[in-house]
């Protein structure tokens, strides 16, 4: 029997219950534009590098693309994949927001600001997000790959409650969940990975 090559996780329900519950459908339909994009960035990367995608997996804070082998890239081409996603983000606002500016669209402003947030939230070196993966790949290749594992989960841990103590902060302001929501998210996932001996 094939294995299914598509998964999601119980966080990525939660996060999608979450954003129905907070956002306008609009918002949510730009989101998900976005979320494509992104990922897009990333499989055009792996397949710029003559791979291919093994397993597509939706977690609570979006989407993890897992190549067909391990140890299919070097560190530096790991490192190219995980940033791929970040850059297509970010190049997305820059073209929306030029072109809102000049047609004055209200949803290309929408889709603007959703890809900016989604891009710099990526960039944050917190596991599984892309900007984790970029760092642990450069500091793998530079202290060797244990030295990697280990610096990225400090880095979740202490990220990880800085936006949930962020969040909480804004949730008592303004009634926002989402980033506590994130945030604990992020905390949850890095305990469980450590009690089962692994980041992820």
């Amino acid at each position: 029997m094939a294995r299914r090559k598509v998964h999601s996780t119980g966080g990525f329900w939660l996060v999608l219950g979450a954003l129905l519950l907070a956002a306008s459908l609009r918002l949510l339909f730009w989101f998900l534009v976005a979320c494509l994009v992104h990922e897009l960035g990333h499989w055009g990367a792996i397949r710029a590098l003559g791979g291919r995608v093994g397993e597509f997996r939706l977690t609570g804070v979006g989407a993890v693309i897992f190549p067909a082998r391990a140890r299919m890239f070097s560190y530096w081409e790991e490192c190219l994949v995980a940033l791929a996603g970040p850059a297509a983000s970010l190049l997305l606002a820059l073209a929306v927001g030029s072109w809102g500016r000049w047609l004055g669209s209200e949803d290309a402003y929408l889709l603007t600001g959703v890809s900016l947030v989604l891009g710099l939230f990526n960039l944050l070196p917190a596991d599984p997000l892309d900007g984790s993966r970029a760092f642990r790949a450069v500091f793998a290749q530079l202290a060797g790959p244990d030295w990697g594992d280990r610096l990225e989960g400090v880095l979740t841990r202490v990220l990880g409650g800085l936006l949930l103590g962020v969040g909480l902060w804004v949730l008592s302001k303004t009634g926002n969940f989402m980033l506590a929501l994130c945030g604990g998210w992020l905390l949850c996932r890095e305990i469980k990975g450590t009690e089962r001996g692994g980041a992820g």
